[in-house]
């Protein structure tokens, strides 16, 4: 494991966030097993910025909340939020999205649209069906058990650092790396070399439904 890698998270969890329209609300119930910085070309067309911030966490413990009236973030100069409009009651839902949210207590899921990657699997992501943003998206190797939760959607993202410098050999030349923590030109070798070990053993809980998707070939509907 590193030496790098911080004993314990930064940032204090659970930890809500949202879309910016504030139909898709959600809680993350634990800090994630480790927080992404991807600098890969795939990540920075699908974001259309210079890097992607990714929370990995176990499906399980995001929970889904109702929705919200929307918000700007706040920040550390500024850490309280400022109300943002239009607001949620001004959208009317299709009718396949009204009965979901009905019959989930007026929760509304995010839909999932199909991204291709280069590994050919593609990627799964979860965007607002009203402002179109993402949320967290679903790889092939952990499929629905496994959510990459965009950190610029939570209601602190600024509390929310990166554990790892990943695909660093497409790292736009204007982004400098020296927060100190673990790089790699590529995707690191092994999760042990930087995960927690309180992850570690979280994963390997999961692990089984994981293995069992994957002797399936099942595909995230």
């Amino acid at each position: 494991m590193s030496d790098h890698y911080p004993a314990k998270p930064s940032a204090p969890f659970p930890m809500e966030g949202g879309c910016p329209c504030g139909l898709i609300r959600y809680r993350m119930e634990s800090a994630p097993l480790i927080v992404h910085c991807c600098h890969c070309t795939s990540c920075q067309r699908e974001t259309g910025t210079a890097f992607a911030l990714n929370a990995v966490i176990e499906s399980e413990l995001v929970t889904s909340l109702p929705p919200a009236a929307p918000v700007v973030p706040g920040s550390p100069a500024s850490s309280y939020a400022q109300e943002a409009g239009p607001t949620v009651t001004h959208w009317v839902p299709d009718a396949e999205t009204a009965r979901i949210s009905e019959a989930k207590g007026n929760i509304i899921e995010p839909r999932i649209f199909l991204a291709p990657s280069a590994s050919k699997q593609g990627q799964q992501i979860a965007r607002c069906p009203r402002c179109a943003a993402a949320v967290w998206s679903f790889y092939a190797g952990g499929g629905p058990f496994r959510k990459f939760v965009r950190v610029g959607t939570l209601d602190e993202a600024w509390k929310v650092g990166p554990d790892v410098h990943i695909f660093t050999e497409s790292r736009r030349d204007f982004v400098h790396l020296a927060d100190g923590v673990p790089q790699y030109s590529m995707f690191y070798p092994k999760a042990k070399d930087v995960w927690r070990k309180e992850s570690l053993e979280r994963w390997e809980k999961v692990l089984p439904q994981v293995m069992e998707y994957r002797k399936r070939g099942d595909l995230i509907e």
